[in-house]
């Protein structure tokens, strides 16, 4: 079944359909486009195809339709979503870029950026959504930039470190995660982030947001 997957691998969301160049790109450049349940009906609406749809299946119309690999996967125990990063693991998929995660219902957009908590380690997974590329953390990186970019970081363990370079408001030491760690800048063209626990960062594709 490996040879279903081309890079670079996209799952679709069943959330809002993008509408910003930067993730139209991706998923028109996708070599495997994976959609999670409902987002097939999406692609069909605009005359595209996706290679595997997966999911309960409950919000496919027309199922007989599509020509790609359908995974029917019963488990409510995972969303769609998780479904389908999980399904890019069992097959040895090393990286993925999820598109559709937010908008349309605040608690999946919440559920599906806390995924990243989740199998950051086990795959290389971001979320590109028209706003921000997001991203999960830990340790340092460092992050090609641009003078303006929005940075915003957010942790769930009370006992994260971080450490920022070239970043407009500095940060070192503890944070609490109730502390708001929202609309920082970038300083220049890349930027140093170290963190003893995950870490979500948001980089804006544009300094306008």
């Amino acid at each position: 079944m490996k040879n279903l997957f081309k890079q670079p691998v996209v799952i679709l969301a069943n959330g809002e359909f993008p509408n910003h160049e930067t993730p139209l790109g991706l998923l028109s450049l996708a070599g495997t486009v994976i959609c999670a349940d409902g987002s097939a009906n999406i692609l069909r609406s605009l005359n595209l195809k996706p290679h595997i749809i997966i999911g309960d299946l409950d919000s496919i119309t027309k199922k007989d339709s599509y020509e790609g690999l359908i995974v029917d996967d019963s488990n409510q125990s995972n969303t769609d979503l998780e479904k389908a990063i999980e399904f890019t693991m069992l097959n040895s998929v090393k990286q993925v870029t999820v598109l559709g995660a937010v908008g349309n219902r605040d608690d999946m957009s919440f559920v599906n950026i806390q995924l990243l908590f989740k199998y950051f380690e086990k795959i290389d997974i971001k979320i590109i959504t028209d706003y921000f590329s997001i991203e999960c953390i830990i340790g340092k990186k460092i992050f090609k930039s641009f003078c303006g970019q929005r940075v915003s970081l957010a942790t769930n363990d009370h006992s994260c470190t971080i450490t920022t370079s070239n970043l407009k408001y500095s940060i070192s030491g503890k944070i609490d995660p109730s502390v708001s760690l929202i609309s920082n800048e970038s300083l220049g063209d890349r930027f140093t982030l170290s963190s003893s626990k995950p870490l979500i960062v948001f980089r804006g594709h544009n300094n306008k947001l």
